[in-house]
């Protein structure tokens, strides 16, 4: 692949290549038991990507996985547009995967069977009862259909289909006529192993529950993971009707959806000159009524959106607005004015276009992650379709969330035809993820700045110790080393540090080299790689046994051996470090012998300490260039640090991050709640008036000085904490932390249940004036009845060994019979005296009520 996956893309592609091993494997041992898998994630997830991967370790293999001979693999989407813009993502993601095909596109296609190793694209449009490569003529000797029962019966279990946004193929018509996909997937030779891709699965699962002859296993991501990778917006303001007696403010909307449009790209200009980016050119997206163009009342309604856009926008031209309609041309609105056609899928890298007119063409597959605006004029009935067009623009434009202007993680969805209640339904989808997005919607947004006076300690929070997390699948050190070296070296923070990174591998391996040689281990380990015994048994002619059997020993493997010896070495000192120290020998003596060269290094890798070793160094190497590059991480762009952060995310344990993010504003937003009777205005009003959960000296601060927290039914610790903290004049400012991203200070703990490393975010940080000093404390109000609370006392332990000095405080906090009480970790002869308890098995209760200080 040459996209990195992030680590629930990769765990979800390990996971649906798997199930598609094992419906092969029940096919190939009865080929009455039919295969289904589906993958299930929400919009932005990468769903093409997790796909692409499987697909090319079906084709290709991978570590730890074989190629399947004969793999052939049909693509089924009901969208040409989706299909091209499919194969283009494909071929953007896997450098192997070079035989794609797409039919029905204009193109003849007759064929008995389809090609191995190619990967097919088919419309369910190009496959209806009057296209041509379902008809049999006198340039059609195979329809598509018999094409499709031959490689079932050529390839069996490896002829896979991938049915993408397979909700809307599945099931039969209300006619009783199966459907196009439901005629390929159990026609009369039914495919083998049928993988159905959709963010919103249950029409598919019951669909196939339905289907006794086939097993079905789903593969679902969890949402959860995808808000926290980025990837997606984290949440969708709507804003519902607004009307004057009987007139609907549509037009009204478009104008202040253009307004909204216009701020998103000041904001994203302004991001793109602070962090030296591409600029984002933001997009509107107004979806009309699915009513004929041809319509007089339509194109009345059309005429009057074009004229408030451009009004609006002063300086927008006519060909910067397209449309998306069913009839692929342009449509002429009179005065000399015409709306041209475009496909969906060009819309992305047009960045001339700026208004995208629409009615049910970029519902599906769409991917547009510039579009960011949408008012929909349609009427309230339609709450389905607006909640799947929302579900296809809340893509991150970067694929990762933004810090430096949190704004900039929202999208807007203006909705004049919808009343309250229908609004409610729109909410209901999100909530219950029908609409297969993974953004919060939102009512209000509140934006908070950080005044000058709290420069002081936004400094100290930026440095203090915060960690990242490994993932589940941890690359290789030596791997990491020479992407650490590449990033630095290229981001012109260490020089050279690519030579470098060898060189010290280099070196590490010639100790490696030295120490076997002092064992008289190396000579052992290079005749066991270098030489094979041969096995000779003399007999006569007629088959009687003359001298026995006997071996003849120390027979040379000739270059073409060593050569395989060498590759298999490759392998285990992975990376190019076998190449590149093969090299590094043969340079280093001009009397050195190659194939010497290449015993050698087969030999480390055949040793059992030698690629131990190595990776250890590289780790330690990797870990130290870290820190002594974090400032200067730090100061680059935050695209260009999240780079740092993934490469420390994929070692084996927690790393040091490089820093917390301080920049630009932060966004709290006010979710929408199912039945909620306020207007807009109203909930603003209310959040105002609401002093008791609006704090002051908070680090970031509304126009008024103050910081709003949401009230809920289980925050009375957290309120009692901040009323004690606040109460204390020391106090000069305090932060929430969030509970992930690049602005929260995350310490590291082992969860044992699930035998993985996990994050701990602490809830408050304050920050006090010690003898004219700035000094921090953490303090975390946790009720500690779950069971992970030992780990995560554990945790706070070893964070506290390392950093204790850090901060004024560490404290834990927790009620036991209505009285708070606190650890103080910061404390080293306390933190003794908690880590016997534990070692001792004493519960996380009986250690608070022993040890902890009263509140």
């Amino acid at each position: 692949m040459q996209f990195d996956l992030l680590d629930f893309q990769q765990m979800a592609a390990e996971e649906l290549h798997a199930e598609i091993l094992k419906a092969q494997r029940r096919y190939d041992d009865d080929n009455e038991l039919l295969g289904a898998v589906v993958l299930e994630a929400a919009t932005g997830a990468g769903k093409t990507v997790i796909a692409t991967a499987v697909i090319e370790r079906l084709l290709y293999g991978a570590d730890g996985a074989e190629p399947i001979p004969g793999t052939t693999v049909l693509w089924v989407t009901n969208d040409p547009s989706l299909n091209a813009q499919t194969a283009r993502k494909m071929q953007e993601a896997s450098g192997r995967l070079s035989d794609i095909r797409l039919l029905g596109q204009g193109a003849a296609f007759n064929q008995e069977t389809f090609d191995q190793g190619a990967v097919y694209f088919l419309n369910t449009q190009a496959a209806s009862a009057t296209a041509r490569i379902t008809n049999r003529g006198d340039k059609q000797d195979w329809t598509i259909w018999q094409t499709i029962e031959n490689t079932v019966h050529d390839r069996g279990s490896s002829f896979i289909v991938f049915v993408d946004e397979a909700h809307y193929g599945v099931g039969g018509r209300a006619s009783g006529q199966p459907t196009v996909v439901d005629k390929i997937a159990n026609g009369d030779t039914p495919i083998p192993v049928f993988v159905g891709i959709s963010a919103t699965a249950d029409r598919l699962n019951k669909s196939l529950s339905e289907q006794q002859s086939r097993f079905r296993r789903n593969v679902t991501v969890p949402i959860s993971a995808v808000k926290a990778s980025g990837l997606v917006k984290d949440r969708i303001v709507l804003a519902p009707s607004e009307t004057i007696g009987e007139v609907v403010a549509d037009t009204t909307f478009v104008r202040e959806g253009v307004r909204k449009t216009r701020e998103y790209e000041h904001r994203w200009a302004a991001y793109a000159l602070a962090q030296r980016e591409p600029q984002v050119i933001p997009a509107l997206v107004i979806q009309l009524p699915d009513e004929r163009s041809d319509d007089g009342s339509f194109r009345q309604l059309l005429a009057s959106v074009v004229e408030s856009v451009l009004q609006e926008w002063p300086g927008l031209k006519a060909l910067q607005i397209v449309h998306t309609f069913g009839e692929h041309a342009p449509i002429d609105l009179g005065g000399g004015r015409a709306v041209r056609w475009m496909a969906p899928q060009d819309i992305q890298d047009a960045i001339e276009v700026r208004v995208v007119l629409a009615k049910n063409a970029i519902t599906t597959g769409w991917d547009c992650p510039r579009a960011e605006v949408l008012v929909s004029l349609r009427k309230s009935t339609d709450y389905t379709p607006i909640a799947q067009l929302i579900g296809r623009i809340v893509r991150q434009p970067f694929a990762r969330r933004i810090v430096a202007d949190e704004v900039l993680n929202n999208v807007h969805a203006y909705l004049p035809q919808f009343d309250e209640k229908t609004v409610m339904n729109v909410v209901a989808q999100f909530s219950g993820g029908e609409a297969g997005a993974s953004a919060e919607v939102v009512r209000a947004s509140l934006e908070y700045a950080a005044p000058d006076a709290m420069c002081g300690n936004l400094a100290i929070l930026a440095q203090l110790p915060t960690y990242t997390v490994p993932s589940r699948n941890h690359v290789p050190e030596v791997r990491r080393l020479h992407q650490l070296a590449t990033f630095l070296e290229n981001d012109g923070i260490r020089a050279h540090a690519i030579s470098q990174a060898r060189s010290y591998l280099n070196s590490v391996l010639d100790d490696e080299v030295r120490k076997l040689a002092t064992s008289g281990e190396l000579d052992e380990l290079r005749t066991s790689v270098s030489e094979v015994s041969i096995r000779e048994i003399l007999v006569s002619l007629d088959g009687t046994v003359i001298d026995g059997e006997r071996t003849v020993s120390g027979t040379r493997f000739d270059a073409k051996n060593i050569d395989d010896v060498f590759k298999r070495a490759a392998r285990t000192l992975k990376d190019g470090t076998a190449e590149a120290y093969w090299s590094y020998l043969v340079d280093a003596d001009e009397d050195e012998d190659p194939i010497e060269a290449k015993i050698t290094v087969a030999a480390l890798a055949l040793s059992d300490a030698a690629p131990t070793n190595l990776e250890a160094a590289a780790g330690s190497l990797t870990n130290d260039w870290l820190r002594a590059s974090q400032k200067a991480i730090y100061a680059l762009p935050e695209a260009m640090r999240l780079r740092y952060k993934r490469l420390q995310a994929e070692s084996a344990a927690p790393q040091l991050g490089p820093g917390i993010e301080i920049g630009g504003t932060i966004v709290d937003s006010v979710a929408i709640a199912v039945g909620a009777d306020l207007s807009d205005v109203e909930l603003q009003e209310r959040i105002l008036g609401d002093s008791p959960n609006r704090w002051p000296k908070h680090l970031y601060q509304g126009i008024d000085g103050l910081y709003w927290t949401k009230p809920t039914a289980t925050d009375g610790l957290e309120r009692s904490v901040l009323r004690s903290e606040l109460a204390s004049e020391q106090v000069v400012g305090w932060y929430r932390n969030p509970p992930g991203g690049e602005r929260a200070l995350c310490i590291p703990y082992f969860d044992s249940g699930s035998n993985r490393w996990a994050r701990l975010h602490p809830d408050f940080i304050f920050f006090h004036d010690v003898r004219g000093q700035l000094r921090p404390s953490i303090v975390d109000p946790h009720g500690i009845q779950l069971e992970d609370w030992r780990d995560k006392l554990t945790g706070y332990l070893d964070y506290a060994d390392k950093h204790a000095a850090a901060y004024r405080m560490i404290a834990p906090v927790t009620a036991i019979e209505g009285t708070l009480l606190f650890l103080p970790l910061h404390d080293a002869d306390l933190r003794g005296l908690v880590r016997t308890s534990l070692n001792l098995n004493e519960s996380v209760e009986a250690i608070f009520r022993r040890l902890g200080i009263a509140y």
